[in-house]
């Protein structure tokens, strides 16, 4: 099995860029499309760019017809939309198809009903049965995406990190962004693709805890931080609140309840699911490296 033309949509957001980039760098020589709206005008370097109407149903058709993968890497508010790429995607001849499903493990029992988004996400990798082949991703959060933006509990202008008491010592499993994207590459590399068919595949950069991530900030940084106490079960409740009338504000805090709670299963290691090993890559990316650089930035 051997996938040549990759065509992605989504590949100049938070995730796509990095997937894009591994996908052009990669040595197994992939000749990488991106699929923009028509009102978009980002062209990547060394990825060529086709303008499409995804609600044009034969347009989409046509530019995708001699692709061999399709990969969605769309925003999750924009998940449904998958549907029409895929029903596209089919009627094109297309081989393969990666939905955009990065993020936590949303077949794990339970996990769909913190969060509206994660059950959009399985209604699209259940559509694809049958349909399709596809390869999914679980990636725990996009650490150095998320930790600068304060995501995972640190505020790195004040040196302050929040953490709810009964979550500091759970540990989670994460993945940087340039990682996820060799992930993605790998997955579909001719020795490896036949066995990560109709798969969902576990990747992680390394598995952490809040706890052990403030001891190491605190390593580097030479400074004690601040460490404030929150409520997850009072954030998630004005979360739901909020939803109830469309407000979105929010739901960052139902993602973050997920990613802490070890409930959720969000550790790949202690499942002793990981897939890196399959995807041939390194078993764990360097943490302290990881931390200075977003430390730094």
């Amino acid at each position: 099995m051997a996938f040549k033309n990759i065509a992605v949509v989504g590949g100049s957001g938070l995730i796509g860029k990095p997937i894009v980039n591994a996908l052009i760098t990669s040595p197994h020589n992939y000749t990488v499309t991106v699929l923009t709206r028509e009102q978009s005008s980002t062209a990547p370097s060394g990825a060529t760019t086709t303008k499409v109407d995804y609600n044009n149903h034969a347009t989409l058709v046509d530019a995708l017809k001699g692709q061999d993968v399709v990969v969605s890497a769309i925003a999750t508010p924009a998940t449904p939309e998958q549907i029409k790429i895929i029903d596209a995607a089919v009627e094109a001849g297309v081989k393969r198809f990666v939905p955009a499903e990065f993020g936590v493990d949303t077949t794990y029992p339970g996990t769909v009903d913190r969060f509206p988004g994660f059950k959009l996400k399985q209604d699209v990798r259940e559509y694809l049965d049958g349909k399709i082949e596809w390869t999914a991703f679980a990636t725990g959060p996009f650490f150095d995406g998320t930790f600068q933006r304060g995501f995972l509990g640190f505020d790195i202008s004040s040196n302050t990190a929040s953490f709810d008491p009964k979550y500091r010592a759970n540990t989670f499993s994460a993945s940087n962004l340039d990682f996820i994207g060799r992930a993605v590459a790998q997955a579909l590399a001719p020795s490896i693709a036949p066995k990560t068919a109709n798969k969902l595949l576990y990747v992680r950069s390394f598995t952490v805890s809040q706890d052990a991530l403030l001891a190491e900030v605190e390593r580097i940084t030479g400074k004690e931080w601040k460490v404030e106490t929150i409520s997850f079960e009072e954030l998630t409740k004005d979360a739901r609140e909020k939803l109830k009338n469309n407000d979105f504000s929010r739901v960052g805090a139902l993602i973050q309840d997920v990613i802490f709670d070890s409930a959720t299963g969000n550790d790949w290691d202690i499942r002793g699911v990981t897939s890196n090993e399959l995807l041939e890559l390194p078993d764990k990316e360097d943490l302290e490296a990881t931390l200075r650089r977003v430390l730094a930035a």
